[in-house]
């Protein structure tokens, strides 16, 4: 959803009312095609942020905040130089194109006033932020376009600055009745919206809907006929009275899921059945879609590579218990070996060096059936008895050893299911960034970890109050969950976990020591319940004892612990209940 000519209209006339005589106090450049201006007026600091990024290019007035680099970038430096403590003189939108051009009244070291002018074009892939002389030479630009990069201009220091070329399309604000007609009806044969959108320039692909929308013709009709055409001027007429008079309505358009659909400098009849969220400036709405369009795209990034790191984990976690359980159960087999020896050492008087094989009387069966019993050729029969009894020694020490491994393979697989479980129950990109420390704190991801500021914003564990007065704490995460049950709870306190299936921690703080009614321990339940792999289940088994049943593995992974002396309840994940018990701060 890029924005268009309608949009950049509206935001030109808010920032016109907002920022003409604004002094420029500060320019940053935190990322590459990113800039933030901040603009003094009397009484009040303004953050204008510019983007030429070719995925989202836009302008306008933020309050999101951004990490600076320590050393400045080239262009940034340049516009600190030409335009810092210059004030806002005029902001234009030329031609209703998707361009705004602002031009900056600067004192020079002569102490003369002269104007500079930021160009920002806001069109895809070719999005740019240019600073020009006031004769439209170029200084400098955020993006340098060379010859060989575009053949229709340079882009450069020194070159007279020329607009992008035009795409034979109209001013949508000085057209009439008569022109319309003419204009749209060289253009036959495409749908109405297409062929609005590709008639007059300032007009996406929304708004083009919405003008054929509002009109009696079909929007995805097909332009056939002059008919057509009078029946969609009423509507376009309308529109762009709207917008030459700046009579703009910001809308927002959220899809069932909560999800954004669309956005618009006007209302948009369109989308019946959506909800729609209006906006008093345009320069909220923009502000609002595109600080949560980041950061719903952070934590999808973010999701992504904790999930396939975890499932990577998990198959080779997998593969290596299938291994090791394997070997184990060969392991626990190793009487063979030792029958096998004993036999051969039973009957060396009629074994020969260079046998491969011997079937021999196996004395200890019921029925003294014959055992063949393969040999190496190359050994003795007193070398192949040794051999066979060397290799029930290993697999007996080896059981030792593999069953450890075993259950390393098995708790290595629940702590990553575990993971999984917080990842899908997690609220916030706070709650996803611990996760995402974890794991590189794990060594699951290599990365440097986090700087000391950001580990100093942990979270607090849920909190819960229950119909009693009694206090509930729930693990947000494998980490919390350790903090929560070996350090912040006491041993009277009630430990509450889902039983055998991925969840959090869950503790009753028993501050009275006397015995918990057990209508909380049904509500700690429950929540315990909610807070698990088993939300969308009924009848969950939940384990409970005191906290001074619960022990902690040495070396185990964060979050991994076992218990005893428990209790088992089985009930029904009660959402409505959770949620008039939580404590939000």
């Amino acid at each position: 959803m890029a924005l268009d000519g309608i949009t950049l209209a509206a935001v030109k006339s808010e920032l016109s009312k907002k920022l003409l005589k604004g002094r420029i106090d500060k320019i940053y450049q935190p990322q590459e095609h990113l800039l933030t201006i901040r603009l003094r007026q009397p009484g009040e600091n303004i953050k204008l942020l510019i983007s030429a990024n070719p995925q989202e290019p836009r302008i306008h007035i933020t309050d999101q905040e951004f990490d600076n680099p320590l050393q400045p970038p080239a262009f940034c430096m340049l516009l600190r130089k030409h335009i810092q403590s210059g004030r806002i003189k005029e902001i234009k939108q030329p031609d209703f194109e998707r361009i705004l051009e602002i031009t900056i009244q600067y004192k020079n070291n002569q102490g003369e006033l002269e104007d500079k002018i930021l160009v920002i074009e806001l069109m895809g892939r070719h999005s740019n932020i240019i600073l020009l002389k006031e004769d439209r030479q170029i200084l400098d630009s955020i993006k340098r376009i060379t010859s060989n990069m575009s053949r229709h201009r340079e882009i450069l220091p020194g070159k007279k600055y020329l607009p992008p070329p035009e795409q034979d399309k109209k001013n949508p604000l000085t057209t009439n009745q008569k022109e319309f007609k003419s204009t749209l009806g060289e253009k036959t044969g495409q749908t109405l919206y297409k062929t609005i959108m590709k008639s007059y320039r300032g007009i996406g692909p929304t708004m083009a809907t919405e003008i054929a929308h509002r009109s009696p013709v079909n929007e995805y009709d097909e332009l056939t006929s002059y008919a057509q055409i009078k029946e969609l001027w009423p509507s376009f007429n309308g529109v762009f009275k709207q917008v030459s008079t700046e009579q703009f309505e910001p809308t927002l358009i959220l899809d069932e899921s909560g999800n954004f659909e669309a956005y618009a400098a006007l209302k948009l009849e369109q989308f019946e059945g959506l909800e729609k969220k209006k906006f008093d400036s345009i320069n909220q709405l923009l502000n609002f879609y595109f600080v949560n369009r980041i950061i719903q795209k952070k934590i999808n990034n973010l999701i992504r590579k904790m999930e396939n790191t975890i499932e990577k984990n998990k198959e080779n976690a997998y593969k290596k218990y299938r291994r090791v359980n394997g070997q184990l159960k060969g392991a626990y087999n190793a009487d063979k070996y030792q029958l096998k020896g004993e036999l051969i050492t039973a009957n060396i008087y009629q074994l020969e060096k260079g046998m491969k094989k011997a079937k021999l009387q196996n004395y200890y069966a019921d029925d003294s059936e014959e055992l063949t019993i393969q040999l190496d050729p190359k050994l003795s029969p007193a070398e192949n008895a040794q051999y066979y009894f060397k290799k029930y020694e290993k697999a007996k020490r080896s059981i030792k050893y593999l069953k450890n491994e075993v259950r390393k393979a098995k708790n290595e697989i629940n702590y990553l299911k575990q993971l999984e479980t917080n990842i899908e129950q997690a609220e916030t990109i706070l709650e996803l960034e611990e996760i995402y420390q974890e794991l590189v704190d794990e060594g699951y991801i290599k990365e440097q970890r986090a700087n000391q500021n950001k580990k100093d914003r942990k979270l607090p564990p849920l909190k819960f109050k229950s119909t009693k007065g009694y206090d509930i704490l729930v693990g947000r995460n494998n980490r919390q969950n350790d903090k929560l049950t070996k350090r912040m709870a006491n041993n009277q306190d009630l430990w509450f976990h889902v039983k055998e299936i991925p969840g959090s921690h869950v503790i009753v703080r028993n501050h009275t020591r006397d015995e918990i009614p057990e209508d909380t321990i049904l509500e700690a339940a429950q929540i315990a319940a909610f807070h698990s792999k088993g939300r969308e289940s009924s009848n969950v088994p939940v384990d409970y004892t005191q906290v001074k049943h619960v022990n902690k593995p040495k070396g185990a992974k964060p979050g991994m612990v076992y218990y005893e002396n428990q209790t088992t309840l089985y009930v029904d994940p009660d959402q409505e209940l959770v949620e008039s018990l939580e404590i939000t701060d």
